[in-house]
């Protein structure tokens, strides 16, 4: 059994991805991209926040989905096929069975306060407005919002079921994938079909189906993430890579970022929703997402694993507490955005605020609704007291009961 030092940074570095995904959501609220799109966007705008916005948006998911992968390899060793099957069941698809349809209602009631409350809705809920007295206008698809991971992560441990079933996954040859030099070089290019099929930054993998690209790209990290559970010491090899692949990252994501939509509309949403034809420019910049997810998710492995080892209160909680956050963050974060828009706080004191807001909302709810109550239960497993913790296995334990 490995020892729980091995895996301490690996559950920290989810629970900041997952974090980082509520600042994301905050941040695109005050871009141009997403300017007429964005529930919730401010009037004023800024292009560094969206700068750095997308460029975690090439790579918090892809880090998420890969260490997700090592974590249902653990379990699946420590507690078998069925084990693993009714745990992924009962912290995965019954979360998002449970909460998908609260979150709509929450959205779905804040958008309807806001669009009676405030003065200076943002573009698209003027849209929003407008559709509403129109009784001919067409239904909003059907979306599932930012749960959409909760979906894609139950077909993707079915998935990798039916594949150590197949005892595919034993094949020496897999080894090869976490290689240096085979996973700098041609890895990526296993993650370009995926993004050149779909806009560029691509969206979420929010439809109720499972769709094809998200196979191909967040399975395949997903995928790398099983395989390193066998391979851990990749990293130490990688170490000194770390600061050149950080920046040929920025690099590449120049070239990315300046080809980016500055500001996109409601008919760009639907060629999104449709799928890209083909095109050189696109596929170059395709080329250079996948490489930087790549690159990045490594950076990210590297430095948790130097800095993110300890087995702190703080880290614990906070990675307790990060999978409750993202679930409600969204219609909080939109409640408050709403609230700024009659506002003239500036720019950065709102995004700040509506963050900051969110999270500390999200960690107190936690602690008093959530952190010893059946809810806690069913997102992180049963928990046990801190002076009934006999030895150092109980967060080695608690590591393979989340996400």
């Amino acid at each position: 059994m490995r020892s729980p030092q091995r895996i301490h940074y690996l559950d920290n570095l989810r629970a900041l991805a997952m974090l980082l995904g509520v600042f994301f959501h905050a941040a695109v609220a005050y871009g141009p991209m997403l300017q007429n799109l964005w529930l919730s966007s401010g009037p004023e705008q800024s292009a560094a926040i969206d700068a750095v916005a997308w460029f975690t948006h090439l790579w918090r998911m892809p880090l998420f989905f890969m260490i997700s992968g090592f974590f249902s390899i653990l379990l699946i060793e420590r507690r078998g096929m069925s084990g693993f099957l009714k745990n992924r069941g009962m912290r995965i698809a019954v979360p998002f069975i449970v909460f998908m349809p609260i979150i709509m209602a929450l959205v779905f009631g804040s958008v309807g306060w806001a669009m009676q409350a405030v003065e200076n809705p943002s573009p698209m809920l003027q849209i929003i407005i407008a559709m509403a007295q129109n009784p001919e206008a067409p239904q909003m698809p059907f979306s599932t919002m930012h749960l959409w991971f909760l979906f894609n992560l139950v077909l993707f441990c079915l998935a990798l079921a039916a594949i150590v079933k197949a005892g595919i996954f034993n094949k020496p040859w897999l080894d090869m994938l976490l290689q240096p030099k085979w996973l700098l070089s041609i890895v990526p290019l296993l993650l370009v079909p995926a993004l050149n099929s779909q806009v560029s930054p691509h969206p979420a993998a929010e439809r109720i189906y499972p769709e094809l690209w998200s196979f191909g790209f967040y399975g395949i990290f997903f995928f790398l993430g099983a395989v390193m559970y066998k391979r851990l010491d990749v990293l130490e090899k990688l170490q000194k890579y770390t600061l050149p692949l950080f920046i040929v990252s920025l690099v590449m994501y120049y070239f990315v970022y300046m080809n980016f939509p500055k500001g996109m509309t409601i008919m760009d949403a639907v060629q999104a929703s449709v799928g890209m034809s083909f095109s050189f420019e696109h596929l170059i910049i395709s080329l250079l997402e996948a490489y930087i997810a790549v690159y990045m998710t490594i950076v990210c492995l590297v430095l948790g694993k130097r800095y993110l080892s300890s087995n702190s209160g703080t880290m614990r909680y906070i990675a307790d507490s990060s999978y409750w956050v993202y679930i409600i963050h969204l219609p909080v974060i939109f409640v408050v955005q709403f609230v700024l828009l009659d506002v003239t706080w500036g720019l950065w004191a709102e995004f700040w605020f509506s963050s900051l807001f969110t999270v500390a909302f999200g960690m107190l709810t936690y602690a008093i609704f959530v952190r010893w109550t059946p809810i806690g239960i069913l997102l992180n497993g049963r928990r046990v007291p801190l002076r009934k913790r006999a030895d150092e296995k109980r967060w080695d334990e608690v590591s393979t009961e989340t996400n």
